[in-house]
């Protein structure tokens, strides 16, 4: 008998088959209702667990969603009326930190420390930390990561002679060069077209100079992850450098499309898509998923992808987190283990496009033939990438006078010097509504 079962391991070995060390754990009868972001990647991923957490786990999952703009308000609404309408829910990283500090979300470390077949070590360790630590403790766990790439047209690159940039310099000469030989660039390329399309609009825009902040910032000099306040959550903008940035963008913005500074997100994907520019950054499993339509085929057969030139990219992820009113706590942890394993994170990343977490996804090779550089280049970005931050008042950050200023600079409403003043003056306040009393207020 024990030959017979060592003969079955090894056969089950070679055909790639696991053997389970004990079977897994049923919650038969368990409801868990999960909060879903309707960004339509994540989306198919919690539909797709409705079934699979009752054949694997015995659990009934109920759904709600919501889009980005409207989920924050909603779900901050449900958890402080203390009714417990959710036990799971997936959450931008900028929110985690004020869900956290108000107790809405379970930490998940007991869970993680209990269970000896958890292995931490198997996610992008950006993914991580950013999507769901707070001040070092596990509120979540990765459920799709991106950093900002630069997406650009090779055969134009390779038709004009130009170097893909990798400096401040090296872009905007290349932007320059197209607004130079505007006659040309339109004989051969159309006359909408442009060396490069970016997001000027209030929703998205201000993380282009705030990139370029970071490529400057002296990262030695302080104990920062982003560059805006200290281990000790002190206001340490570089005033001079802030300026420096916007000024920057300022000065691109006239060798862009006319109203541009109207441009959000479906603008500037789409101006890429419809082949009128040489240049974009956005967010990059959006934009490569258009060019995986085959209406696209043409555009995405001539896209090269690099880094955004500039700076350090910006960071973009999202955790699926427990909430401290899950009625199952077990249940709940054994579905968040279930939905963002090795195994989910690449068959959610190939089947939907959703953002890769797990290291072993950024390296399979059997997404080489469909992806190509794209992959190697997102996993580069997103080590590269910085996070804003997840105190309690990043709503603030993102939403409030801080953000408007930002914008308002960066179209030329506000000089870069005036706007990098009232940008260090705000987060003065952000920092203080968050509990972290100033020291040295601006």
């Amino acid at each position: 008998m024990k030959k017979a079962l060592v003969l079955l391991s090894v056969l089950c070995l070679v055909a790639g088959l696991a053997i389970p060390a004990a079977a897994q754990q049923k919650f038969d009868g368990v409801t868990l209702r999960v909060f879903a972001n309707s960004h339509d990647p994540m989306l198919k991923a919690v539909k797709w667990s409705i079934q699979a957490a009752k054949d694997q786990l015995g659990i009934e999952v109920l759904m709600d969603e919501a889009a980005y703009g409207v989920q924050y308000e909603k779900a901050t609404s449900a958890f402080a009326s203390g009714a417990g309408q959710y036990d799971i829910i997936v959450a931008a990283h900028q929110w985690t930190g004020g869900w956290a500090e108000a107790g809405y979300l379970e930490p998940l470390d007991p869970f993680i420390k209990a269970d000896k077949t958890f292995d931490p070590g198997i996610y992008n360790p950006k993914a991580y930390t950013i999507n769901s630590t707070v001040n070092g403790k596990q509120f979540g766990l990765p459920f799709n990561m991106e950093g900002r790439l630069m997406f650009y047209r090779k055969d134009i690159f390779k038709a004009e002679n130009l170097k893909v940039p990798t400096t401040e310099k090296e872009w905007l000469d290349a932007v320059k060069y197209f607004a130079n030989n505007r006659s040309k660039i339109q004989a051969k390329y159309g006359k909408d077209f442009y060396g490069a399309c970016y997001m000027y609009g209030a929703e998205q825009g201000p993380a282009y100079p705030f990139s370029t902040y970071w490529g400057k910032f002296n990262w030695k000099k302080f104990n920062t992850d982003n560059g805006f306040w200290d281990d000790k959550y002190q206001n340490i903008v570089d005033e001079k450098l802030l300026a420096q940035s916007f000024k920057f963008w300022q000065d691109a913005m006239k060798y862009m499309p006319p109203g541009v500074e109207t441009f959000n997100l479906p603008e500037a994907y789409q101006f890429f898509v419809d082949g009128k520019t040489a240049m974009t950054e956005v967010w990059p499993l959006t934009l490569y998923g258009m060019l995986l339509d085959p209406a696209n085929d043409k555009i995405r057969k001539v896209t090269g992808v690099a880094n955004i030139g500039y700076g350090l990219p910006f960071s973009g992820g999202w955790a699926i987190c427990m909430t401290s009113t899950a009625k199952n706590k077990d249940a709940a942890w054994a579905y968040l283990k279930m939905i963002t394993s090795a195994k989910q994170d690449f068959e959610f990343f190939r089947d939907f496009g959703k953002g890769p977490s797990v290291k072993a996804t950024f390296a399979n090779p059997a997404l080489t033939a469909k992806y190509g550089e794209w992959l190697k280049n997102q996993g580069e970005a997103v080590a590269a990438a910085v996070s804003p931050g997840k105190i309690a008042t990043m709503s603030e950050f993102y939403g409030g006078d801080f953000w408007k200023i930002a914008d308002q600079t960066m179209i030329g409403k506000i000089s870069a010097e005036q706007g990098a003043k009232q940008m260090v003056k705000e987060l003065d306040g952000i920092l203080d509504r968050a509990g972290y009393k100033q020291m040295n207020p601006h």
